[in-house]
């Protein structure tokens, strides 16, 4: 049976039939008021039921939509996202529709020109992957609403990505970038004492809760329940985790430490001197200068304290589903990634010894 849903700010109607390919076929009303869409749907319904309208049909003429345009459409329906992912989504679409042209219309959008955008920009192998993989989604989601007929990245080449072991920190490099932030604090002469000493509140609480950079901006004290000792990430409204699911967390002693530092009356528990919120962005920039300063790894991001949360997490003997559960991760196969550099570390720990003892 045909049902109408709202996705964004746009009404779809959406078919079903277990012996067309696929097997669901959405289709946009191009309204953003129930009444019109509810007029709009009934119309195709009982068109379809008649015989007399197929939205699997090849024949189908694909509308004549501008890049542009579509791209503006697709980027509302995506409004329940993380902010990341939705910034991904702006940023890439924002780059083909600049480097295609606003006017081309999508269905005109071959893979050829996919290929020669991806292929621009003397990008790496992992970015193109990005890129590929951000823009399918919009294609599919324009074949579903009948703006074209077939995904243009099904042709496309992309070169070999290596998958490289998740770039983690050791007690040390922590304990070096922490110092640093708080040389660097008492130190500078442009700035008060404590001005930049919630970097190192933020780098404590990213370590102990293994949160995204995204969550951790969007974590609010409202978030913490300190009566049975929980944290709740997502699950409110202005709080999105990558995957839109909620996860509780464990006020543990160490972050219950960490957080009693904190003399802030902002309503965010990692915000600027001034008490103002922070952008991913803003806090990836910052954590890589004191990255520098600290003289770590160039590799070494924000997100390796995530990483580092989750290998200390495996380590100390947690199961994998613990650990996956912990971290928000999507399947069991994300979290096997770690288990990889305790074997690595098992292995150069065993050669140490060797030579020690040959020594």
């Amino acid at each position: 049976m045909p049902s109408l849903f709202k996705r964004g700010d746009r009404y779809y109607v959406a078919f079903y039939s277990s012996k067309k390919s696929p097997p669901r076929k959405q289709v946009s009303l191009r309204v953003s008021g129930y009444k019109a869409a509810k007029a709009k749907s009934a119309s195709l319904i009982a068109q379809y039921e008649g015989g007399s309208y197929c939205p699997w049909a090849p024949s189908v003429e694909v509308s004549p939509v501008s890049l542009q345009g579509a791209a503006k459409e697709f980027l509302q329906t995506r409004s329940n996202l993380s902010p990341q992912s939705i910034q991904k989504y702006h940023s890439v679409l924002g780059q083909f529709v600049r480097f295609v042209g606003s006017d081309v219309q999508v269905r005109d959008c071959t893979g050829t020109i996919v290929q020669s955008f991806i292929d621009s920009g003397n990008r790496k192998p992992i970015t193109k992957k990005t890129y590929s993989t951000t823009l399918s989604p919009f294609f599919n989601w324009c074949i579903g609403i009948g703006m074209m007929r077939t995904n243009p990245i099904s042709s496309i080449r992309l070169p070999s990505v290596q998958k490289g072991l998740p770039k983690t920190l050791s007690e040390e490099e922590v304990s070096c970038l922490l110092k640093t932030i708080g040389s660097y604090d008492q130190d500078s002469n442009r700035f008060p004492d404590g001005t930049v000493l919630w970097m190192q509140r933020a780098v404590q609480v990213a370590l102990v809760l293994g949160l995204r950079v995204s969550e951790l901006c969007q974590l609010k004290w409202e978030d913490i329940d300190y009566k049975n000792r929980t944290i709740r990430v997502g699950g409110r409204a202005g709080f999105k985790t990558k995957n839109s699911k909620t996860r509780l967390l464990p006020l543990t002693k160490n972050l219950m430490d960490v957080l009693s530092t904190s003399k802030t009356t902002s309503a965010f528990v990692i915000s600027s001197s001034t008490g103002k919120g922070l952008s991913g962005h803003y806090l990836s920039t910052r954590f890589k200068y004191f990255c520098r300063l600290a003289d770590l790894p160039r590799h070494i991001s924000f997100h390796s304290l995530r990483h580092t949360t989750c290998t200390r997490l495996i380590q100390s003997g947690a199961s994998l589903e613990v650990a996956r559960r912990f971290m928000g991760h999507s399947s069991v196969s994300v979290t096997q990634r770690y288990i990889h550099i305790c074997d690595e570390q098992f292995f150069r720990a065993i050669e140490h010894a060797e030579s020690n003892e040959s020594n």
